[in-house]
């Protein structure tokens, strides 16, 4: 979807992610879930790692084996010139999340970040991607990633309105799928889905993977100002390929 494309390839939205990436790094509730869940020793890929929010904190945290790929080049690019700039040893490759081309079993872990899997578009597009994560970590391996969900309360008038525009045929064209949302924001046109929790166990159950747990962000840790004006709540999803 070229809406995608456009927007994370464009000037301003690099500067966004970049600026997270220096001035922000981890979320306190993100420290909290990958210590818990990977060993400093282990080989992780960060996929849509952006300008390498993630991949740069993991690095400096003391994790020794990571690298990031982003479809973007232009974030690519950022990534690997923070990293040159800091002196971090991460690696940073294009990649497409649903065609990754690493070996079967190569990572112990694997990460997807700020709600990035709901910006691939189309829902067997995304499933490609949960396929290809489980293919390339070994077994037993632990995949993070993180969704908005549309069951929040907060949420919920905007989503029985938005059902009846799809049961009307009224829905906005540029929109695949229910869920889906494209917003004009400061930095231009935006497309996330936002799913259900029974979506996306529907998708886990689907492309072989075993859930651990699901929580909130919010039930996790108590974030910062900075954090939450860069990011709103959103669902941690850990899951495991079966052994």
């Amino acid at each position: 979807m070229d809406i995608v494309k456009d927007y994370f390839t464009c000037d301003p939205v690099v500067r966004h992610y970049e600026k997270a990436a220096v001035q922000i790094g981890l979320w306190e509730s993100e420290k909290e879930v990958f210590s818990r869940q990977f060993g400093p020793n282990d080989r992780l890929i960060d996929v849509g790692t952006g300008t390498g929010r993630i991949a740069l904190a993991l690095c400096d945290m003391g994790y020794r084996y990571v690298m990031g790929i982003d479809p973007s080049k232009e974030m690519i690019k950022s990534a690997r010139r923070i990293a040159r700039l800091h002196e971090y040893s991460v690696a940073f490759k294009v990649g497409d999340a649903t065609r990754l081309k690493f070996e079967d079993n190569l990572f112990d872990g694997a990460i997807f970040g700020f709600n990035g899997l709901m910006q691939i578009p189309g829902r067997e597009q995304r499933r490609m991607a949960l396929r290809e994560i489980r293919r390339i970590i070994r077994p037993g391996g632990s995949f993070v990633f993180t969704s908005h969900d549309r069951g929040l309360n907060r949420w919920k008038k905007f989503w029985k309105a938005e059902r009846k525009r799809w049961d009307e045929g009224r829905q906005n064209p540029q929109l695949l799928e229910f869920g889906d949302r494209c917003e004009e924001t400061d930095l231009g046109l935006l497309f996330i889905h936002v799913p259900s929790i029974e979506e996306v166990k529907e998708d886990l159950d689907a492309t072989g993977w075993v859930l651990e747990t699901e929580r909130l962000r919010s039930q996790i840790s108590n974030e910062s100002l900075p954090v939450r004006e860069f990011s709103d709540e959103c669902r941690f999803w850990i899951v495991r390929k079966p052994e």
